[in-house]
C-alpha cells in the first residue's frame, strides 16, 4: 500500500524535497491519512462548480491527451486512504439546485430556495459557516475563478435573500473579517461601480487588508495581513481564450497559484477552513463549451496537486473534493461505424482556439452564412461547416430559433450541438441537473464522507471538527415553491468576453 501511494505521489509531482528528506513526516502522513476517527485541524473544500460526471470523464481523457497522464482526482479514487461517496444537493424548492442553494447547504446546514444565500423566504437569515468558525477562532479563506461575491463562495460566508445582492455580500465579508479573499469581481468593491458609491476598497484597507490586483501583488503579499485579491472586474476570463497570452497570465493568477499562496498565508494558523472553487467550469457548461470546460477542469486539477502537496506536509488537514450539481451533462458520444470516430474527433477539443462566448460575440446577432463559417473555421482550427448548418444556426443567434425541447432553444446550445459534429461531445441543454454528485475525501475525518450523504452534512461535520455546538433552523421541503425576490444566475453574463 505504501509503495503504491509513494509511486502515486512521485508521479503526480507531490513528493517534495522536504518530504523525501523527512521520513518521520512521511510516516505521520501515512498514519493520519489511513486511520479513521481523527479530527482535522484544517479543512480544505474544493468545488468544481457544475461538474457533471461527463465533465469529470471528459477531463480525464483530455488530460491523457494534453498532459500524458490521468487527472489527479481520478487517480485519487484508487488510493486506499481515499474515501468516496455521493451527495444529494437538492434545494428546498426543487430537486435541481442552483449554486446559491447548493452552497447554502454546505454553508448553513439548511435547505434554502434556489437563488437565496443562507436565507429563508420569510426573511430569516442563517448564520454561515465562516462566521461560526470565525467565532471559534478559525481562519477562513475563499478562492475562486468567478467573482469573489458569486454564489458558491457567498454560500460559505454571507446571508442574503438573493444571490444578486453582490454588493451586500462584499460588505458581509468585511463584517466577518475573512482572512483570504481571492478571485475576480473588483466592481463589487469599487465606488465608481457600486450602486451606493461606497468605496469598499478603502474600507477593507482601513480594516488592515492588503489589496491585491495583479499576480505580482499576490506573489509579494505580506503574510501578516488579511488579503482582498480581485484580479479582474468580473469573472476571471476563460483559460481557453488566453491559453497562449503570456501578458494575461502575468496579470491574472491561475487557480493553482491563488491556492498555493492562500495556503502559504494560512499555513501557520492553528485551524483554518479554505474553499477553493473552479467556478468557470459551470459557466463554460452553461455555454455548452466543452473546450472551455476542459481547460477549467484541468486548471482545477492543478489546484488539487497544490492542495495534496500541502496535505502531505500538514497531514492533520482534511481535503474534500466535490461539485455542487451537474450542468449541461456533456458526454463524449458514439460516432461512426463501431464508434471509431469518437476518439479522433475528441482530440479536436485540444485544438480549439477560443471559447463559445468569443465565437458568439464574433458572429453577432445577424451574421451572414459566410461569417458564421469563418468564425467556426478559425475557432476550431479548420472545421468547415456547410451552408445548410450555418443557415440553421443563424436564427438562434438572433433569438428567433425554435426547438422541440425548450431548454435547447438558445444560441449556446445550438453552437454546442453544431460543434459536437467536430468534437464528439453532445449536451442535454445548458442548465443544471439533479445529479447526485461525486465527493472524494482524504485525511482525518474523511470517513464521514463515505457512501450516500446529504449536502447539509458538510456544515455539521465542520462544526463537529471545530467542537462547536450550533445548528441553524430548518424548513420542510416545499417542491415547486418559487421565491420571486431571489433571482437565479444571469447566464447571459457568462457570454461576456473579458480581457
Amino acid at each position: 500500500m505504501k509503495n503504491s501511494r509513494r509511486s502515486f505521489l512521485a508521479q503526480s509531482g507531490l513528493l517534495t524535497a522536504t518530504a523525501l528528506g523527512a521520513p518521520h513526516l512521511a510516516r505521520a502522513s501515512e498514519t493520519i491519512l489511513s486511520q479513521p476517527g481523527q479530527t482535522p485541524k484544517r479543512v480544505i473544500m474544493m468545488v468544481s462548480d457544475g461538474m457533471s460526471m461527463g465533465t469529470f470523464t471528459g477531463a480525464d481523457h483530455f488530460s491523457l491527451l494534453t498532459r500524458n497522464r490521468p487527472t489527479t482526482w481520478r487517480r485519487l479514487l484508487n488510493q486506499p486512504e481515499t474515501v468516496t461517496g455521493l451527495m444529494n444537493m437538492r434545494a428546498l424548492n426543487a430537486i435541481v439546485p442552483d449554486s446559491a442553494a447548493a452552497a447554502s447547504k454546505w454553508g448553513s446546514g439548511a435547505l434554502v430556495v434556489n437563488g437565496a444565500v443562507n436565507h429563508f423566504p420569510d426573511g430569516t437569515g442563517l448564520k454561515p459557516l465562516c462566521e461560526v468558525l470565525g467565532d471559534a477562532g478559525w481562519q477562513r479563506g475563499l478562492v475562486t475563478t468567478t467573482e469573489i461575491t458569486h454564489a458558491t463562495p457567498a454560500g460559505f460566508a454571507a446571508s442574503v435573500s438573493s444571490r444578486d445582492l453582490a454588493d451586500t455580500i462584499a460588505e458581509q465579508y468585511l463584517e466577518h473579517r475573512l482572512d483570504v479573499l481571492l478571485g475576480g469581481g473588483s466592481d463589487k468593491f469599487d465606488a465608481s461601480k457600486r450602486k451606493d458609491q461606497r468605496d469598499l476598497f478603502a474600507d477593507y484597507a482601513q480594516a488592515g487588508y492588503s489589496l491585491l490586483r495583479t499576480a505580482e501583488d499576490l506573489r509579494t503579499a505580506p503574510l501578516d495581513r488579511r488579503w482582498l485579491g480581485t484580479f479582474t472586474s468580473g469573472h476571471i476570463p476563460f483559460l481557453v481564450d488566453h491559453q497562449n497570452d503570456a501578458a494575461h497570465h502575468k496579470a491574472v493568477p491561475r487557480l493553482a497559484a491563488m491556492t498555493k499562496r492562500a495556503l502559504e498565508k494560512l499555513a501557520n494558523a492553528e485551524h483554518f477552513f479554505l474553499l477553493v472553487e473552479g467556478g468557470r467550469v459551470d459557466q463554460a457548461c452553461h455555454n455548452c463549451d466543452i473546450a472551455g470546460a476542459m481547460r477549467e477542469q484541468i486548471a482545477f486539477d492543478e489546484a488539487i496537486d497544490v492542495v495534496l502537496e500541502f496535505q502531505h506536509q500538514h497531514p492533520d488537514t482534511l481535503v474534500v473534493l466535490t461539485t455542487d450539481h451537474g450542468c449541461g451533462n456533456p458526454g463524449v458520444n458514439a460516432i461512426g461505424g463501431a464508434y471509431a470516430r469518437s476518439s479522433p474527433l475528441f482530440k479536436n477539443v485540444a485544438a480549439m482556439k477560443c471559447s463559445v462566448a468569443t465565437m458568439i460575440q464574433q458572429m453577432g446577432t445577424e451574421p451572414s452564412v459566410d461569417q458564421i463559417q469563418t468564425v467556426f473555421r478559425e475557432a476550431t482550427n479548420g472545421y468547415k461547416i456547410s451552408e445548410r448548418r450555418a443557415s440553421l444556426l443563424a436564427p438562434f443567434l438572433a433569438r428567433k430559433g425554435s426547438t422541440l425541447y425548450d431548454v435547447m432553444n438558445s444560441a449556446v446550445v445550438q453552437v454546442g450541438q453544431l460543434l459536437a459534429n467536430h468534437l464528439a461531445v453532445g449536451w442535454t441543454g445548458s442548465t443544471h441537473s439533479a445529479d447526485y454528485v461525486l465527493v472524494t475525501a482524504r485525511g482525518p475525518g474523511a470517513e464521514n464522507f463515505r457512501g450516500f450523504i446529504n449536502g447539509t452534512d458538510v456544515f455539521d461535520q465542520c462544526l463537529t471538527f471545530a467542537d462547536v455546538d450550533f445548528r441553524n433552523p430548518q424548513l420542510p421541503v416545499t417542491d415547486g415553491f418559487a421565491l420571486q425576490s431571489a433571482a437565479l444566475e444571469n447566464t447571459d453574463d457568462y457570454l461576456r468576453v473579458m480581457a
